[in-house]
Formats: structure tokens, sequence, C-alpha cells
């Protein structure tokens, strides 16, 4: 059953759905979507996952972060230290559920990064976790901003206002750092065509978890802009949550 929820935070509302299975007992899957995207992913792959987990006996939780969807605030007031917090925040939600048996996260881009520096603060609630194209090169890739800011105080992203709060951040962050605090298996996705995210970073940071896997999906862009790639990348993700 797919259920509308709100979960309260300290800076207002967050707003999205969760996918109860028909059964007593289930594992649960946080969803984190990524920058300027919302709580139905890429192309609906949270949705269409969501929905195909609730019939294998799997929930799940996808939410819209602050500023996103939904939720509360604008755009311009994200962080990346506050999605972390709403990331906190649903987590412990999850924990406190007792029909809830293991925990799992799931993220998509910046959503990737989300889920790894949560697996660093949690690292024994998270069963299993599984990063499609993870920005680590996040700190590198919005440094271009700088040059849009032209004495204004904001930045402009393809039409999305970034702060300079959010620059701060997300500059200041490294990543690659203590990814060996995670000890439990990770899955990740990347496609060899992402321009947003090159592979290499994928091949690069693999070897600092613990017990890591790649699946490398032939000719894939970052948002998945082919049939056939996203379902390879839900079937591959559907396989690892279910195992």
């Amino acid at each position: 059953m797919q259920q509308y929820c709100e979960l309260k935070t300290p800076k207002g509302m967050m707003r999205g759905y969760f996918h109860v299975p028909d059964q007593s007992k289930f594992p649960v899957v946080i969803m984190f979507h990524g920058f300027t995207g919302s709580s139905n992913g890429d192309k609906f792959s949270y949705v269409t996952l969501a929905r195909r987990l609730e019939k294998a006996g799997v929930g799940s939780i996808r939410m819209d972060f602050l500023g996103s969807g939904s939720s509360d605030l604008s755009f311009k007031e994200m962080t990346f230290d506050d999605e972390l917090s709403c990331a906190r925040i649903i987590l412990e939600e999850m924990k406190q559920l007792e029909n809830v048996t293991d925990i799992y996260c799931l993220g998509h881009s910046m959503g990737g990064c989300i889920a790894v520096e949560l697996s660093k603060i949690y690292p024994d609630d998270i069963t299993k976790m599984i990063l499609w194209a993870p920005a680590f090169n996040l700190p590198e890739a919005t440094k271009y901003l700088n040059n849009n800011a032209t004495g204004k105080l904001y930045y402009d992203h393809n039409g999305f206002e970034i702060s300079e709060a959010f620059m701060n951040d997300i500059t200041s962050r490294n990543f690659y750092l203590n990814l060996d605090t995670y000890q439990n298996d990770v899955l990740i996705i990347h496609g060899t065509q992402d321009v947003t995210v090159p592979y290499d970073i994928s091949k690069n940071y693999m070897a600092l978890f613990t017990h890591p896997h790649l699946v490398t999906i032939e000719g894939m862009t970052h948002c998945f802009d082919n049939v056939e790639h996203l379902n390879q990348l839900l079937e591959a993700s559907y396989n690892f949550i279910i195992k």
C-alpha cells in the first residue's frame, strides 16, 4: 500500500510516500533523490522500484527533501547539511517502527552522497546501500557557479537559484574520506556515458569501501535517458535488495 506521509523537521515539513507491503515484518529502503530532483526519481525510477519492491515484501520510503518537490521551503534555502539532517530524521523514524526488520539506503547522484554520509553516522543501522552514480565530484563540479555570481547573492544553475550557503557547504566537503566506516555491502551502478558524474569516479573510489560491488551499464547517461538502460538499473537494484 502506498501511503502519503509527512515528517516534521526543525525547519519545516517533509512530504512523500511510504510503500508498505502486505505483511507484518519487512525491510525498508530509504530512497534519496538527487540535486534538483524529487521523491519520484528521474524517469519515475523511485516510484517504479518502490511498487515492485512492495510486491516482493520490501517496504520503501521516498521523501522530498526540504526545498524540493512538495516539501516546505524553497530550493534556494537548501544545503547539503540540511538534506543530511533530513535523511537522519527519516532513518530515525524508520528505526522506531517495530515492523521494520532492516534498513537499506538508496541514493542517486547527490542523493548517493547523502546515503554515504549517513552510513558513516549510522554504520550499524544500514544493512545495504545502493548508489546510482553517486556525485563524489560535487565539490569540484559546482565550482563553475562562482563565475555566474556577477555580484549577486545567489548562483544560477540552469534556472535553479543556488545559495551562497550551499556553495560554501558543498565545496568544503571531501566525500572520499572514511568510506571504510561502513562495513556492509555497497552496490554502485554507473553508466559509461555519464558526463555529469564521470564513470571513472566510481571505479576510483570503489576500492575505498569494504564490500563494494560495481555494475557497469554501457552507454547509460546520468539520468538514464534510455528505456533499456533504466530497466537494467532497476533490475540490478531490485536483485541486490531482495537477495
